[in-house]
């Protein structure tokens, strides 16, 4: 592949610089709370999706088992997070997201979407649109609401 179709293409490391971004926008204002950014995306998944069980959870934020359950440890310990039995399977286990853990996502929520509207801000409102329904188009699924 040539350099021109490198630039041109949708290479993965662009993906991955845009996330790193994004993370990076964020990072100083969940540091400051002991969050890294999987911790905060992870409250952020329970928070705005509600209970998963941890096969869910890795998943959704493309973790690792082991990574996504350690994880999972820290919100837990950090009283954001606590497991519970699954409702409508009692021999499995859910997180959820704890009342610390809600209160600290709606106090740092908007925070962090300021934070990483800097980051697009180069992008028109149309161009946002566009590669929001992209990005959901290339992960297979619908937004988290």
């Amino acid at each position: 592949m040539s350099e021109t179709n490198v630039g041109n293409a949708l290479h993965p490391l662009l993906l991955r610089k845009v996330v790193a971004a994004l993370d990076t926008a964020a990072a100083d204002l969940v540091g400051a709370h002991d969050l890294t950014a999987d911790r905060w995306r992870m409250l952020e998944v329970l928070v705005l999706a509600g209970p998963m069980s941890m096969a869910r959870l890795s998943e959704e934020l493309s973790l690792a088992g082991a990574t996504a359950t350690r994880v999972a440890d820290r919100l837990v310990g950090d009283a954001l997070a606590y497991r519970d039995v699954d409702p409508d399977d009692r021999r499995r286990v859910v997180l959820r997201a704890a009342e610390r853990g809600r209160a600290l996502h709606a106090e740092l929520s908007p925070e962090v979407t300021r934070a990483q509207e800097h980051v697009l801000a180069g992008l028109g409102e149309a161009e946002r649109a566009g590669l929001a329904r992209l990005a959901h188009a290339l992960a297979g699924a619908p937004p988290l609401t």
